[in-house]
């Protein structure tokens, strides 16, 4: 089942291989790879592909695999090998390891001694080595470091955020043209290649993604200030708990958040998009809400209330005979003393009771 499931992924790989597009092939390859991990030709048009994508680490690392499996058993296709080696060797080229990539060039001719290309191949790394500078000598007083080291690599900050269905990378640099920008998605990984306006070249690999993306559905945008890249989530309402990682991590669905029981323990409370650096806790902030006490008149007929509920029935009548007969400016509890006689209005020291008339 697993097996006739993979040549099906293989299939369709091949199919978007042809059709140019690569971002799609990688990731079909990919699952390929994981349902028949055994396959060393499935690893190979990988490798092609991961060159095509500029990511040549990877392409090296999927020459590898096969050269391994190659070794492991004797039905391997020998010319798999031959392809691998070259792939190997085009690989370290390109990542600018003149001298592995001469080594593996020299192993292919051994493997195909006619072999034009590894011939052609071997000569490019013979050169490239002899044009490669030599270090300084030990003897010098002292050298001033080449330009690229005292710069170092360009500082760029990135930052990501989330809804349902994307995340969003954001990348600050200002005044890119689109062709000076490439980036390659797969499933679990986005590769960004920027051609900064100082000539320099900053890049980004985030390898492996916290959870998969969809590809296909991923986009990016080049504006005036910055890089916005959107990546479709595999799984709508997954809540990611970091942009990278190896899904450890615990993920968090819009039901777990609000629903009761789910296993979120009180520290997961929901948090809002903010500039500020400090997280802050709107439950906390709700409840100091609810427990503002009252003030002024609020106050006192809160305190009134609550004496009014607290006392014996002796008490509540001298309440309300007090406040009523002094027209709310006496209010007595003592029901011996308000029980002998009206109770007279008292007004606050400076003012003066007069008498309604109508």
């Amino acid at each position: 089942m697993a097996a006739s499931e993979a040549q099906e992924y293989y299939q369709q790989a091949n199919e978007a291989f042809v059709d140019e597009d690569y971002s799609s092939a990688y990731a079909l390859y990919s699952k390929s790879i994981q349902l028949d991990p055994s396959r060393a030709d499935v690893y190979l048009k990988r490798s092609l592909v991961a060159s095509k994508l500029k990511q040549h680490q990877n392409a090296v690392t999927d020459a590898v695999r096969v050269i391994e499996l190659c070794n492991a058993t004797s039905t391997t296709k020998e010319d798999l090998c031959v392809k691998a080696t070259m792939r190997k060797g085009l690989g370290l080229f390109e990542l600018e390891d003149y001298e592995q990539a001469h080594q593996a060039f020299a192993s292919l001719l051994s493997m195909a001694p006619d072999d034009a290309a590894a011939k052609q191949w071997l000569s490019k790394a013979a050169a490239a080595i002899e044009a490669k500078p030599k270090p300084p000598a030990e003897t010098a007083p002292s050298v001033i470091p080449p330009p690229s080291a005292i710069m170092g690599s360009p500082r760029v900050r990135h930052e990501w955020f989330q809804n349902e269905n994307f995340v969003t990378i954001t990348i600050f640099i200002k005044n890119l043209k689109n062709d000076a920008v490439n980036i390659q998605f797969a499933e679990k990984a986005i590769s960004v290649t920027v051609k900064l306006p100082t000539g320099s070249e900053y890049s980004l690999e985030l390898d492996p993604l916290a959870h998969e993306i969809v590809p296909l559905e991923s986009k990016y945008s080049v504006l005036s200030t910055k890089i916005e890249i959107k990546c479709k989530k595999s799984k709508m309402g997954l809540h990611w708990g970091a942009l990278e990682g190896d899904g450890v991590m615990a993920a968090i669905t819009p039901h777990q958040m609000t629903g009761s029981g789910s296993g979120v323990t009180a520290d997961a409370r929901p948090t809002y998009p903010t500039s500020s650096k400090k997280r802050h806790d709107w439950d906390k902030l709700s409840k100091e809400v609810e427990s503002d006490k009252p003030e002024g008149e609020a106050a006192l007929n809160a305190l009134f209330q609550q004496i009014y509920k607290d006392a014996d029935d002796d008490t509540r009548r001298a309440m309300i005979k007090s406040f009523t007969e002094s027209n709310g400016t006496t209010l007595s509890t003592n029901w011996t003393e308000v029980g002998k006689g009206p109770v007279e209005t008292s007004p606050p020291d400076g003012m003066e009771a007069k008498r309604y008339e109508l």
